[in-house]
């Protein structure tokens, strides 16, 4: 996905969110848009916005100094997430949903994004998860999918944001009872809210499978910016599992198979989205919609633009 006319504004309102976060002056929030908005003039459109808002949080971090800026509220979604998780657990296990209500639940998590949001909830989001329509639903894709693989199958789960990835332990967790060799990949360094290594050991993901950086920090997954040995992972995985918007706006174009599990928080990511899957423009606005997408190289024939993956890494 390319960055979009739409975009750049919303690079500034995060730009002028981070700055509040900080307690910056109103004269050093002033001085941060404009810095910012140097960097948005020399922005390659071409770019995903996971690559275009990189520029953007070095910028930031490079003027007040702090280059964690969301860690106090990191620590409070992951704190939250965990007084929750033990009732989703004991709902789902041992039922017949026991998969589709574990990918709602980690697509639920998906809403705990500074990126897009100031302030969200949680708790009303895996309430309404329970019986909400996915606006794209490749889930029977995904659950035949799952039935295919073997003991042994290489998974490889793309993690998002803080507090999210505590509700993907429960799909990742049902991944690996079947059996399935589980890495686990989370950011290199602080970007937004992003999960980094502390947040999947404190999610418990080390239980279920390796974990490892992608090399980059982009709130997304840039390969042509990622390590040799995420490339490897992403190369050799029979399945991708990729959550979040952002690993949506990053890899949408990749020519493999990818499952994507998110919450559509913009327009312009939805507007994509409908472009892709052929759904319904109209039932696709960016306003929290749920979406199981799968692409893969069998439904992209003669399309344009597609990004070849990376050759594996050593």
């Amino acid at each position: 996905m390319k960055t979009h006319a739409d975009c750049l504004p919303c690079l500034l309102r995060q730009a002028l969110q981070v700055a509040r976060i900080n307690n910056c002056s109103e004269a050093q929030q002033l001085h941060i848009l404009q810095a910012v908005s140097s960097v948005i003039a020399g922005l390659d459109l071409m770019k995903s916005p996971p690559a275009s808002a990189h520029p953007i949080y070095q910028k930031i971090a490079e003027i007040t100094g702090c280059e964690d800026p969301y860690y106090e509220k990191k620590l409070e979604s992951n704190e939250q997430a965990m007084r929750i998780i033990p009732g989703l657990r004991q709902e789902i296990w041992g039922t017949d949903h026991e998969l589709s209500l574990a990918v709602r639940f980690a697509i639920a998590g998906n809403i705990i994004d500074y990126g897009a949001f100031e302030t969200f909830d949680i708790e009303a989001a895996l309430e309404r998860c329970r019986a909400a329509k996915l606006a794209v639903d490749h889930f029977p894709q995904f659950f035949d999918a799952i039935g295919r693989l073997v003991k042994g199958s290489k998974v490889l789960y793309l993690t998002d944001n803080c507090g999210e990835i505590i509700f993907d332990s429960l799909l990742v967790e049902y991944l690996h009872r079947r059996g399935f060799d589980i890495t686990i990949a989370v950011k290199d360094g602080p970007i937004i809210n992003d999960a980094l290594l502390e947040d999947a050991l404190a999610a418990g993901l080390d239980k279920y499978g390796r974990i490892i950086t992608n090399g980059g920090r982009f709130p997304g997954t840039e390969l042509g910016e990622c390590s040799r040995q995420f490339l490897g992972f992403f190369n050799a995985a029979d399945m991708v599992i990729a959550k979040g918007q952002g690993n949506f706006e990053s890899l949408s174009e990749v020519d493999r198979e990818v499952f994507f599990l998110l919450t559509i928080k913009c327009a312009v990511a939805a507007q994509h989205m409908a472009e892709l899957s052929g759904v319904n423009p109209d039932q696709l606005t960016g306003k929290g919609e749920m979406a199981v997408y799968y692409s893969g190289p069998g439904k992209r024939e003669n399309k344009p633009g597609l990004i070849s993956v990376p050759p594996r890494g050593v």
